[in-house]
């Protein structure tokens, strides 16, 4: 391109719609890296993540690698049980006790609701990934229960 060429008001437009045109289309915008990150979080697989935003598993882990992001489901550590009697560890086995306070007109009712380990385990679980307390969680669930119309097929079985 020439100098006189470049001064002419339709050839500086032309050069600039062919530097736009040569601009690559970018996928992984700070708001699509901040979803991966999510659906990381949330325990997503790979494939389910590429499927949701829209590219290839590939260019997904190079893109991952590149940024220092890993794609690995993260795990939910919990302390190891401890060891003692067989007296103790039978106690033990029920020692998460939930308590359900019931205050309505005027009334109270408390009920004790004993949850085994591995429903605490699941518990911690579901309410890591959705970066929540075990309280909160279960209380959503409760709630959830009874908007929805569950319980009689609950207490059904």
């Amino acid at each position: 391109m020439s100098y006189q060429e470049v001064s002419r008001p339709e050839a500086k437009a032309k050069a600039k719609a062919k530097a736009k045109a040569q601009q690559r289309h970018r996928k992984y915008t700070p708001e699509r890296i901040q979803q991966i990150k999510d659906l990381v979080a949330r325990g997503e697989t790979c494939d389910q993540i590429a499927a949701t935003i829209g590219v290839t598993v590939g260019s997904l882990k190079v893109t991952c690698s590149r940024l220092g992001m890993s794609l690995r489901r993260p795990r939910v550590k919990l302390p190891p049980p401890k060891t003692g009697s067989a007296r103790t560890l039978g106690a033990a086995r029920e020692t998460a006790t939930f308590i359900l306070d019931i205050k309505y007109n005027g009334q109270e009712h408390s009920i004790e609701m004993p949850f085994t380990p591995a429903v605490i385990r699941q518990l911690a679980l579901e309410a890591s990934f959705r970066n929540q307390e075990i309280g909160e969680l279960t209380k959503e669930i409760l709630v959830s229960v009874f908007e929805k119309g569950i319980v009689p097929n609950l207490l059904d079985k």
